[in-house]
């Protein structure tokens, strides 16, 4: 894919844009939706990927160019999935959403949850490819760690006995959720676009 080649990436977060662009090591030029605008896409969707195509359609309307867009969240099993698709929405900020799901967690000896990540690639008027990845794992008694952002301090990622804040970026952009999903884009980026 030619550098002249542009993504747009359709949030203003800048720890997903970082994280993206790791990820994906392409070579394109990153637009993002504050290039566009000042605002952010509510998040009204009842699933994933409901989020995620709004916020692809809305970004590639706005710039006529192809977007990627993601929803995630975390699913914990003792808590019947929530906050699931609610996990941006689940407090004002990181440190009250942890703190509320610890709360909720305190008697649950089920520590069992998953990441979920879903990517839309919008392309064209009702033209998206889909790409999905999770991250099994538990949730820790209290945070640890500071790498990261999000739910990083509590998640425990299947095979290892620290959080995601505990295993840095480098391990982190290899075995979660968004990076499972993000090289199912790569792989269809260098079969299709380049």
């Amino acid at each position: 894919m030619k550098k002249t080649h542009s993504i747009v990436l359709a949030t203003r977060n800048q720890h997903k844009i970082d994280e993206i662009k790791k990820i994906l090591q392409l070579d394109i030029d990153y637009k993002t939706l504050s290039d566009y605008v000042d605002i952010s896409v509510k998040e009204a969707g009842r699933s994933l990927f409901e989020n995620s195509l709004a916020k692809a359609a809305f970004a590639f309307k706005l710039s006529q160019k192809p977007t990627l867009a993601d929803d995630s969240g975390l699913f914990v099993d003792a808590l019947n999935g929530a906050p699931g698709v609610f996990s941006a929405r689940y407090g004002r900020n990181d440190n009250d959403r942890i703190s509320k799901l610890l709360k909720e967690m305190a008697e649950e000896h089920d520590r069992c949850a998953r990441f979920k990540a879903v990517y839309v690639y919008y392309y064209g008027i009702n033209e998206y490819k889909i790409f999905e990845g999770d991250c099994l794992g538990d949730i820790a008694e209290k945070p640890r760690g500071s790498d990261g952002f999000g739910y990083d301090p509590i998640f425990i990622p299947r095979g290892y006995s620290k959080t995601f804040a505990e295993l840095g970026s480098k391990i982190k952009n290899r075995i979660s959720h968004r990076a499972k999903a993000l090289k199912k884009f790569r792989r269809y980026v260098e079969q299709s676009l380049l």
